[in-house]
């Protein structure tokens, strides 16, 4: 199912003529790998002293880089003598840990392939580590689709800031206006929309009313829906 936040707008279709360039998310548009990240974020917990397993406080996490993501486990667990960055690196290896439970969202590939196939150049913009961003294209081959990649690792502030959607815009030499953005998160559509680019909302993890709220021109369920 399509929906289109301003009917009165150029079309779904227009707008993928008109581009250049799509920027693609990473967890929860390429991969559906949510849960897997709650499990070793729940892990994570345990291993600073106690477990955490609250929904709101794991679905709160989503979209947030992972230096983010760390500094509120040192604010959770003030008494932990884990850096942000050991933190990150352990969140990491629980992650690796469980790897093999994670598997593509359906379509992706094959709109990946059929994007480069139409000529669109291709960026990743992800809040992921880049160990995380490297792990997941070697695993599901995507190494050959993407020309620039863009982890946590790479900006200064996080979605919802537009800086990282700009900045890999900049590096495929593309204005943010010639790109659509694909995201599943209000943060990650907040950030794509703030560069000036079009953005396309994913349901796959939030609800379509929020990826609207939140500033998506399109959202749709499935890539199925993006013609």
């Amino acid at each position: 199912m399509l929906t289109q936040a301003d009917p009165s707008a150029d079309s779904l279709s227009t707008v993928l003529k008109s581009s250049r360039g799509i920027l693609f998310d990473m967890d929860g548009v390429l991969i559906d790998s949510e849960p897997v990240h709650e499990l070793a974020l729940i892990a994570l917990t345990e291993k600073l002293g106690r477990r955490v397993d609250d929904k709101a406080f794991l679905f709160s996490l989503k979209g947030i880089p992972e230096k983010g993501v760390a500094g509120r486990m040192r604010e959770m667990f003030p008494e932990t003598v884990l850096s942000v960055d050991e933190i990150i690196e352990l969140k990491i290896k629980l992650f690796e840990r469980i790897f093999d439970k994670v598997v593509m969202i359906e379509g992706a590939k094959e709109f990946v392939q059929r994007s480069k196939q139409a000529g669109y150049r291709m960026g990743l913009t992800t809040s992921a580590s880049r160990p995380t961003q490297q792990l997941v294209f070697r695993t599901f081959g995507l190494d050959e689709y993407f020309e620039t990649s863009v982890t946590g690792e790479d900006i200064t502030k996080g979605k919802p800031d537009p800086e990282p959607y700009q900045l890999t815009a900049t590096r495929l030499g593309l204005d943010p206006k010639e790109c659509i953005v694909i995201e599943d998160s209000v943060n990650g559509v907040k950030s794509g929309h703030a560069a000036g680019c079009r953005v396309i909302g994913l349901t796959t993890t939030f609800p379509r009313q929020a990826l609207v709220e939140a500033g998506a021109h399109f959202v749709v369920d499935s890539f199925r829906d993006i013609v």
